[in-house]
Order: structure tokens, then C-alpha cells, then sequence
């Protein structure tokens, strides 16, 4: 096994031990894929792991492709996607945090290749929701308005460690209270972790790019 540089390793398999799925009112994220959780899981207790290069979290390996876009390993874009599928199936109750999902894991997996607007965007989307009050659709239209009215994009160099929880830190949270609650939480850990120096060009740059209609507050 790796050695590992974070608390954030995937649960002991007493925490599935249950033989059937959560009820509807407690479905917990990770019953999703059957397959999946069995593989976090495995009944003899043995498997190999990776960490997460952006946010630290210790994952099992699995054959999940490679996502260059991000600062992550293969096993946690599968826990973002597993994420994304829990969000999907609850889409009533956490459909309004689907952009803030996305730049939460963007902001903590930046990559340092990537173009500089990745970063900037992320960042951007959470400021919007957690300081500026705005939704999905707000956040969407700012991004818009900013790629086709901006260029030289600022180079935002995270914090060598972005915050404590990670995305498999929600998924496991429990049923849909729980990933809700843990999901705001990670978003504003991820915000907080940033630089002054660099939320403040983001600020800047939103005031400056993105008219007022965006903003709820």
C-alpha cells in the first residue's frame, strides 16, 4: 500500500458491512454503483492505493481513465463522478449546488499545465455562490461573459494544501442532509484555503468583468 499523506483514506469495511442499500429517505452516496463500494471495500481487507495529488486523499486503485484536465489521480475523478451520479439521483435537493460541486473540485485540483482560465474560473465560482449569493445558472452566464471579454488571464498558484476535505469526504457522508451539509463545507474549506493575495485578483476580476445582474447579494 502507499504510504499515505492524508486522513483521508477510504473507510474500514464495517462501515458497509449492511447487506442491503439505504431506504430512499437515507440513501448514502457510494450505493450508487454496487461495484464500486465493493471495490473500496474488498471482503478480504487487502488492496493497493494511490493518493490524490490535489487534495491528499488516499483511494483504492482502479482502471478509471486519466483526467489531464485536473491535479488528480484516476481513482478521485471516479469519486467525482460517483459524486456527480449521487447529485443526479437527488437532484430536487442538490441540483442547485452543481456548479459549486464543479469548482469546488476544480479549485483543489488545479493543474499546474493546464490553461490559466481553469483556476480563475473555479475560483470565480466560488466566490459567486459563497460571498456574492449567486446559482448555477449566474456562475454559468459570468463565465461566459468573462472568456469573451478577457484574455490575460492571471496565473493562480494554489496552497500546498487546499483544504481538508476532499470529494470522497462527501461522498461518504451519509444520505442527502449529510452530503449537502459536508458539500457546503468542502466548498468553503477549498475557498478559504487560497491565498489572500489570490482570492482578492479573482474579486477584482469578477467585479470588473461580470455585470451586477449575477449577483444576488
Amino acid at each position: 500500500m502507499a504510504e499515505s499523506h492524508s486522513d483521508h483514506r477510504f473507510p474500514p469495511p464495517s462501515q458497509f458491512a449492511a447487506s442491503s442499500a439505504p431506504s430512499d429517505e437515507k440513501a448514502r452516496a457510494g450505493w450508487r454503483y454496487p461495484c464500486f463500494d465493493q471495490r473500496v471495500n474488498p471482503p478480504d481487507g487487502t488492496q493497493s492505493s494511490t493518493v490524490c495529488p490535489g487534495c491528499r486523499a488516499e483511494l483504492p486503485r482502479s482502471e478509471w481513465p486519466e483526467t489531464p484536465k485536473y491535479n488528480a489521480t484516476p481513482e478521485c475523478a471516479e469519486v467525482a463522478g460517483e459524486l456527480l451520479g449521487f447529485e443526479v439521483e437527488h437532484a430536487a435537493r442538490l441540483g442547485y449546488l452543481h456548479q459549486l460541486r464543479i469548482d469546488a473540485y476544480g479549485a483543489q485540483h488545479v493543474n499546474p499545465d493546464a490553461p490559466r482560465i481553469g483556476p480563475v474560473f473555479a475560483l470565480n465560482g466560488l466566490y459567486m455562490y459563497l460571498e456574492r449569493g449567486s446559482g448555477n445558472l449566474d456562475v454559468r452566464t459570468a463565465h461566459g461573459i468573462m472568456a469573451n471579454s478577457y484574455g490575460d488571464w492571471p496565473r493562480l498558484v494554489p496552497p500546498a494544501r487546499v483544504g481538508e476535505l476532499t470529494a470522497y469526504d462527501v461522498l461518504i457522508a451519509g444520505g442527502v442532509d449529510e452530503v449537502e451539509s459536508t458539500l457546503l463545507r468542502w466548498a468553503a474549506q477549498v475557498w478559504e484555503s487560497w491565498p489572500d493575495a489570490e482570492r482578492e485578483t479573482v474579486r477584482k476580476l469578477t467585479v470588473e468583468l461580470v455585470p451586477e445582474r449575477c449577483f444576488r447579494r
